[in-house]
């Protein structure tokens, strides 16, 4: 495989984390976005080539679906043609740019995920110096999507850790900076990943191990469940929400001004104004790119005026349930053949844990899109160990029907115990 594509690859999805800009005609627009943009190009000329490979198309389904629900959303609320066309855009060029790389190839090497892992963690280090040398910050969120670099680089490193020289050392301090950073999202994912690693995508030896950790998972989420009805029961949603200053008269009286610097109550704030207003449009939703606009007489304070930060809020406002139900029902029907395939595509499955528990308290943006459909464009295929061949007499036979069938290096979920 050609190395100075893979490094050039790895450093494009490197670039999705970084918010930097270019001015182009007069218009500032994110690099990754030229990227993304450029793939289209990349991806329509394939399409009419007749090149697009089947997996390619399966990986991108249910965005393309969902794109196409954004049109017909646009046309059901008046939206501007020109908020629908970038709303498209910025979801079809993520979708491209990973088309193209699975195009390539480069998403079913580990060796060439490895190298992305290596960018992110670079990033992630300059990033972490960066705040380290500012004392006025105290924690490390001051550079927009750059604080998507802890989290996604912990979680690539742990998943290709035999993949890279001194791995272990590189999961250490990628987990020190994200424990610094105090991303607790991304803490959530990264443990949710492991824990589904070591109960779901190894392979149980002896029929004792596997009902041990199905009885594991089940008390765990029992245990969880019981926790949570229980002080329910004690002591009333009322009562609950109150603690947490998220009552009705919590957010009437909230000093709006306190929150501009207050990031906990402007998210309080968000969450319970944006809750209000998909209430008010529960169906079809306010319509692409609306949100902002919508949200805005909520708030006196029009510095405020920002998307909810949280992902499944920001499309269940703009899109209703039916798009909250296109997008996470396409994202979950795929996560669940990546489920059925994680035994022999691991890296795939443990990925999409992570995004799904990260995508549910983050605000809707490129970074987040690309981190959403990646774990659907990821065929790093591991060889199942094959099962014993009974001796026929044909020795030299048996040996290559052996050999044939582990003709591919396996991934160290799948010969782990």
């Amino acid at each position: 495989m050609n190395r100075p594509l893979e490094h050039a690859a790895a450093f494009a999805i490197a670039l999705f984390f970084v918010p930097l800009k270019a001015n182009v005609a007069g218009v500032s627009v994110y690099l990754a976005d030229l990227i993304g943009i450029a793939s289209l190009g990349f991806m329509g000329v394939a399409l009419v080539r007749g090149r697009l490979m089947p997996s390619t198309l399966q990986g991108a389904s249910f965005i393309l679906v969902f794109v196409l629900y954004i049109l017909i959303n646009g046309l059901l609320t008046s939206v501007p043609a020109k908020l629908v066309v970038i709303e498209m855009i910025q979801w079809l060029s993520v979708a491209a740019f990973l088309g193209m790389l699975h195009q390539a190839g480069l998403l079913a090497s580990p060796r060439f995920l490895s190298l992305v892992a290596l960018y992110t963690f670079a990033g992630a280090l300059y990033t972490a110096g960066w705040h380290l040398m500012q004392p006025q910050f105290s924690d490390f969120k001051h550079l927009g999507n750059t604080k998507y670099f802890f989290g996604f680089t912990c979680a690539l490193i742990y998943l290709l850790r035999d993949h890279l020289r001194f791995s272990h050392l590189l999961l250490a301090a990628a987990l020190v900076m994200l424990w610094m950073s105090g991303e607790r999202k991304a803490l959530l994912g990264i443990g949710l990943m492991i824990t589904c690693d070591q109960l779901l995508c190894r392979e149980m030896l002896h029929q004792r191990s596997r009902q041990t950790a199905v009885a594991l998972g089940v008390f765990s989420v029992a245990g969880v469940a019981l926790v949570l009805v229980s002080v329910w029961y004690l002591f009333g949603l009322s009562a609950i929400l109150d603690h947490f200053e998220f009552t009705r008269f919590d957010i009437l009286f909230a000093d709006q001004q306190m929150a501009r610097w207050d990031s906990e109550l402007w998210r309080k704030l968000l969450l319970a104004n944006g809750f209000s207003l998909f209430l008010e449009h529960p169906i079809f939703g306010v319509g692409p790119k609306m949100l902002p606009q919508y949200i805005a007489p909520y708030f006196q304070n029009q510095e405020l005026v920002v998307y909810t930060h949280n992902f499944a809020l920001d499309v269940a406002v703009e899109y209703g349930l039916v798009g909250l139900a296109i997008l996470f029902g396409g994202f979950f029907l795929g996560m669940h053949r990546l489920f059925r395939q994680r035994m022999t595509n691991p890296v795939a499955f443990l990925l999409s844990v992570y995004i799904i528990a990260l995508v549910l308290f983050v605000a809707v943006n490129s970074t987040i899109m690309l981190m959403l459909v990646l774990p659907f464009f990821i065929n790093t295929r591991a060889a199942v160990s094959p099962e014993p061949i009974p001796d026929t007499g044909n020795a030299p036979a048996a040996k290559q029907r052996i050999k044939t069938s582990v003709s591919v290096k396996p991934l160290p979920h799948s010969k782990r115990g």
